[in-house]
């Protein structure tokens, strides 16, 4: 009897220590709740004068455009020529940077929507053709120049050359272009 006294003290000793130890309890706090964060605005137009650009907008030089040409009339464009077209970027209260590209996006073509003979007589140029603005910047816009010219080969000239170029006499070319405006990302 005396081991089973010792086996029920044990027991009853490990019984109060199991009730004790889970009667004890500890600090703790919890939290449940939201976090909200606001998204930055993005604020960006492409603009020719006032007028806010869309897809498939066409910007046409017109006769302050193609000036300073000589012996061409104002307005027009020829041989040796260049008209020049100003797009703004206006990123308004956008709260991001952001980065932008102006490219040449396809050929030249004539309004016959024919393929020109002489493409390779027309230059476009952007200037400048990439760039940023900062979401702090004092001045949040940007001007760019769209160059459209025509060389003009008077060396020797061939026939070929004249009756493509004189093909296109009263013809109006088109200039597709591609402006991409986009948030800087990383850093």
């Amino acid at each position: 009897m005396k081991g089973n006294k010792k086996l029920l003290v044990v027991a009853i000793l490990l019984l109060l220590i199991a009730v004790s130890y889970g009667t004890y309890a500890i600090y703790k706090s919890s939290f449940t709740g939201n976090a909200e964060v606001t998204a930055a605005i993005w604020d960006v137009k492409f603009k020719n004068g006032e007028t806010v650009l869309q897809n498939n907008y066409t910007l046409t030089f017109t006769t302050a455009d193609c000036t300073g040409n000589n012996h061409v009339k104002d307005g027009v464009i020829a041989p040796g020529a260049t008209c020049h077209k100003t797009v703004t970027l206006d990123a308004g209260d956008s709260e991001v940077d952001v980065a932008y590209e102006v490219s040449q996006n396809g050929d030249v073509t004539a309004s016959d929507n024919g393929d020109l003979t002489n493409a390779n007589d027309f230059t476009v140029s952007f200037t400048p053709d990439h760039g940023s603005i900062a979401y702090d910047a004092g001045t949040k816009t940007t001007t760019f120049t769209v160059d459209l010219t025509w060389e003009g080969e008077d060396d020797t000239p061939t026939d070929t050359i004249n009756a493509a170029d004189t093909a296109l006499n009263g013809k109006t070319f088109t200039v597709p272009i591609k402006l991409v405006a986009k948030q800087v990302v990383g850093s």
